[in-house]
């Protein structure tokens, strides 16, 4: 069990209280959010190996909605159970005002991330003899509607931190730290974080880009400090797509 008081900061809280996720709907929680991450896994590679594209604008318009309300349920859910969960406020757990350090350590988070994941996939297509290109990358590519374009990076950039950094940070991260210390909860994190993305090629690079945000989470003690690493390395994708159109084709 860990129990210990951070190094780095005695604010952080790992000194956890005797009762914090002993509560059995915790892990009814926790189990019921991974089913729904392995459902979304086992689906995305099916439909990548059927070659279900490309997807028409008011499909993908459809499906970021279907998206943006799941997603926020399961956020507000979490939101709301958290302090009862951890037995610590939604500020001790990281929802507070970040400091310029902070904002630093979330920038430099961003640039580290997309040297794991990037070099993670370069590898995984190395070993695997292919040229993958991931199913949201090759939507993306597939737009031309301005408006469209507009909503898909807003989703990526603005909603899918906030949403993805409250799930796989605050609530896994911190169940795993609990328990496991800081990789136990990074291991727990960074997996379904690979796994909710539904593709097999990406899995690997994904969860090396998670252990990178547990890691920024961890040293700022911020949640903020995370979601501007996650926002910031999904906005370098986007832009990356827009002004080099070739990158990541077969």
């Amino acid at each position: 069990m860990n129990d210990s008081t951070s190094t780095i900061s005695p604010a952080w809280p790992t000194h956890w209280p005797k009762d914090s996720f002993k509560n059995p709907w915790a892990w009814v929680l926790a189990a019921s959010i991974a089913a729904l991450f392995v459902a979304a896994f086992v689906v995305g590679t099916h439909a990548s190996a059927l070659s279900l594209r490309p997807i028409s604008p008011a499909l993908l318009i459809l499906s970021i909605a279907l998206q943006f309300v799941l997603e926020g349920a399961l956020v507000a859910g979490i939101l709301v159970a958290m302090p009862r969960l951890s037995k610590f406020s939604l500020r001790e757990l990281g929802f507070a005002r970040p400091s310029l350090a902070t904002l630093g350590i979330g920038v430099a988070g961003a640039v580290a991330m997309a040297i794991v994941a990037n070099g993670g996939a370069v590898l995984v297509d190395y070993l695997t003899h292919s040229k993958h290109q991931q199913e949201t990358v090759a939507i993306f590519k597939g737009l031309h509607d301005p408006a469209t374009i507009a909503i898909f990076a807003a989703f990526a950039i603005v909603f899918a931190p906030i949403a993805e950094e409250t799930i796989f940070r605050v609530f896994y991260f911190n169940l795993g730290l609990r328990f496991g210390g800081f990789w136990g909860g990074a291991i727990l994190s960074a997996t379904l974080f690979g796994i909710a993305h539904g593709d097999l090629y990406e899995l690997i690079p994904l969860a090396l880009g998670g252990v990178i945000l547990c890691y920024v989470y961890y040293r700022t003690r911020n949640a903020y400090a995370s979601m501007i690493s996650h926002a910031l390395f999904n906005a370098l994708s986007i832009v990356a797509l827009l002004t080099v159109p070739n990158i990541g084709s077969p």
